[in-house]
């Protein structure tokens, strides 16, 4: 799966770049953040996304309808959509909008 970033706070975090000031998560989210995000880049399709348990790949509904989620611990969760571009493959594209603390 190609994984793209609307939140250019979480792609530095991802590509290991300098980012201003004090970070907003700890180093153990960003160590599971970044598994996460390699978990997704790994996949061949949503349905393996979905076996993956752990993820716990969801719709999501209300104010975030048309967003989806995927766990990265039990406090924090990966915002994203899933887009189709196509080339001469249709590949399924996941853009990552926001990791946020589920339960604040």
């Amino acid at each position: 799966m190609i994984v793209k970033f609307k939140n250019a706070y979480l792609e530095k975090i991802f590509e290991n770049k300098a980012v201003a000031g004090k970070s907003k998560f700890s180093s153990e989210v960003i160590v599971k953040f970044k598994k996460t995000v390699l978990r997704l880049q790994s996949a061949s399709s949503i349905r393996e996304i979905r076996s993956f348990k752990g993820l716990n790949f969801e719709a999501l509904r209300g104010n975030l309808k048309g967003f989806y989620s995927v766990r990265v611990d039990r406090g924090y969760r990966l915002i994203l959509t899933v887009d189709e571009e196509g080339e001469v493959i249709i590949k399924e594209v996941f853009t990552i909008h926001d990791l946020n603390n589920h339960y604040q």
